[in-house]
């Protein structure tokens, strides 16, 4: 609230109820909800709105309900990501157990003990013929944009693929991805990319501002704690 209050929106709640209900306002499928109906319910199923003001059933709790389930072949439709002598290797990217996602919640916990920065990891042919070495520093170019990070020479990956995380924002996997998609649930390709990998002495131009962005928003909360 102190935030938004400065930011110029005025956000004076005294109870997380007081959220709710404007969810509630807003939101037609909650239009029904509030934390005097969980209180006397206990859990909702949501819709829950005027139609279904108690909440709308959950449609399969111990089977489907037509029995079984119904499954369609669908056309398999290859990428257009495509590697060529620009972008020789294939990156893919994904998580690690000790961190979740972007690690709003798991960078601020003991994991990051496990876990402290993305590294890219490349299989030892493929560092050897770009002359990367353990913990050098390397910029990963895709036709989208491009990013560095610490390398990590690993047979956990074939021939021809790099791997990274992204849980956390310094190493911008995301930054060179593609805006492919996939046709049907419009999910993105974030597991295949066409990347090519240098061995570098610098930071990435846009990590540089975004590391001395993350420094002047740290230094201004301390600033602000002090005062308090």
């Amino acid at each position: 609230q102190m935030l938004s209050n400065a930011l110029g929106y005025s956000m004076n709640y005294n109870h997380a109820s007081e959220i709710l209900d404007e969810i509630a306002k807003i939101t037609p499928t909650f239009t029904n909800v509030s934390f005097e109906k969980l209180d006397q319910q206990g859990s909702i199923q949501w819709p829950c709105n005027d139609d279904h003001p108690d909440g709308t059933p959950t449609m399969h709790v111990d089977e489907f309900v037509r029995g079984k389930g119904k499954f369609f072949i669908t056309e398999f439709i290859p990428t257009t990501e495509k590697v060529n002598k620009r972008f020789p290797l294939i990156l893919t990217t994904g998580r690690i157990l000790s961190q979740y996602n972007v690690g709003a919640q798991t960078r601020r916990t003991n994991n990051s003990k496990w876990h402290s920065e993305d590294l890219i990891e490349v299989h030892p042919h493929d560092a050897e013929e770009r002359g990367i070495n353990e913990g050098d520093w390397v910029g990963i170019t895709s036709r989208a944009g491009e990013t560095v990070l610490r390398c990590k020479v690993t047979e956990r990956v074939q021939p021809g693929v790099v791997y990274t995380t992204f849980h956390h924002p310094f190493s911008g996997a995301n930054v060179i991805t593609t805006d492919n998609s996939d046709w049907a649930t419009n999910c993105p390709e974030f597991k295949v990319t066409a990347v090519q990998l240098t061995k570098v002495s610098q930071l990435s131009s846009w990590q540089e501002k975004y590391k001395s962005f993350s420094e002047e928003q740290i230094s201004f909360v301390e600033s602000k704690k002090e005062k308090v």
